[in-house]
């Protein structure tokens, strides 16, 4: 009889093809469970399903998974289908703005975790913008993508990701960031969007990724 459990904290699975990719962001690292399709059924939520207590006991034995669904419930990110315009010449003010957020936010990244990252992210909103908040967000992370490649420390894309998200947030945009994964050959990246629509990315890009985590 199939069992359903939950993912442990800290813990996000995502179905790439016939594999199971594993997020352990306590241990900042993934895995890979080749072929676990074929035994286990990756649902919304958090939600994980195997075909008996054995597998099930498999699970929660190594830590992947727990019997009791947790709160708050996790969100499944909406799949992305839009990108963001860009401003022709954002002001000088806006820049200003940008340079100083992203060197505070280069500071407040470097050194940290993971799991340190992830926790001192402020609640996100799903929700598209009204038509002012969007004009205030496109101008902002135009400014941002101007103004980042004279920021010292320039990292990959997590970095990257973390950086623009304070600085919308200062600007109270609250993005998703999400994380996404692909395999043969692996790759993980990670971005940021709210509903449909990807910020400081492009929609190419992010669609070649499984989402894993949205925090």
């Amino acid at each position: 009889m199939a069992v359903e459990l939950w993912c442990a904290a800290g813990v996000f699975l995502a179905t790439v093809g016939e594999d199971i990719v594993v997020l352990d962001v306590n241990a900042d690292q993934y895995h890979c469970l080749l072929d676990g399709a074929d035994w286990m059924v990756v649902g919304e939520g958090g939600s994980v399903t195997v075909p008996d207590e054995r597998a099930a006991t498999l699970l929660l034995e190594a830590g992947v998974a727990v019997g009791e669904r947790p709160q708050p419930p996790r969100r499944t990110p909406e799949p992305a289908r839009r990108q963001l315009a860009r401003a022709s010449t954002p002001s000088r003010r806006t820049l200003l703005r940008a340079g100083f957020s992203l060197a505070a936010a280069t500071i407040s990244f470097r050194g940290k975790s993971l799991r340190q990252l992830v926790q001192t992210c402020p609640p996100a909103s799903s929700s598209t913008p009204p038509l002012d908040d969007l004009r205030t967000l496109i101008e902002s992370v135009t400014a941002v993508q101007a103004v980042l490649p004279w920021i010292p420390f320039e990292g990959e894309c997590l970095q990257r990701a973390f950086q623009v998200r304070r600085v919308l947030t200062r600007r109270g945009i609250h993005p998703d960031w999400v994380f996404g994964v692909r395999t043969w050959p692996f790759a993980a990246h990670c971005w940021l969007q709210i509903g449909d629509l990807v910020i400081a990315d492009t929609l190419d890009r992010v669609e070649r990724y499984t989402p894993i985590m949205v925090v």
